[in-house]
């Protein structure tokens, strides 16, 4: 089994939490703190209080920046309505674009690639291509075209038939 990095692994407790807080209502930062605790007795690498404070910082960061991440995914995707989105996907974007806002040095790449994963892991079999659609399209307007192709006015690809999975339930 490859071991998986420290901030790979917040990010996708990140979005566990993110995701459960939007469908059960419960404070997206107590389940980020008990799973983090469950995640612990595995890996002790994530014992420092500094992942703690990532991934709360994170979640309180798409918390308070929502509307306007939403406005981002929107424009980037004006044919899909935020709320007419998969919930990991949804959460995925908001997630990765409040890190592209938040954080200037992030490489814009490496964000994409980050949300990519994130989407392979969790999302349905289109997710990964609308993701880094979306946030080609949203990292091009805040910081100006990425390496490799641009893809600004495109819309981003892989939604026609669109599959939810739940970041539950891992196949």
């Amino acid at each position: 089994m490859t071991a998986v990095s420290p901030h790979r692994l917040i990010r996708q407790l990140t979005l566990e939490a993110l995701y459960e807080g939007e469908t059960s209502g419960h404070p997206p930062e107590a389940a980020f703190r008990r799973r983090l605790r469950e995640e612990r007795e595995k890996r002790p690498a994530l014992r420092g209080e500094e992942w703690e404070r990532r991934g709360i910082a994170a979640i309180e960061g798409v918390q308070a920046m929502r509307p306007e991440l939403d406005r981002q995914i929107q424009a980037a995707a004006p044919k899909y309505p935020v709320s007419t989105l998969a919930i990991v996907d949804r959460n995925i974007l908001r997630l990765a674009i409040w890190e592209l806002v938040s954080d200037d040095a992030a490489p814009v790449a490496a964000v994409i690639n980050e949300a990519v994963e994130l989407a392979h892991r969790y999302g349905g079999d289109t997710s990964p291509s609308f993701v880094n659609g979306v946030l080609r399209t949203v990292s091009e307007r805040l910081r100006g075209p990425a390496d490799g192709p641009g893809r600004s006015g495109e819309e981003p690809a892989g939604r026609e038939s669109r599959t939810t999975t739940d970041p539950t339930q891992q196949s």
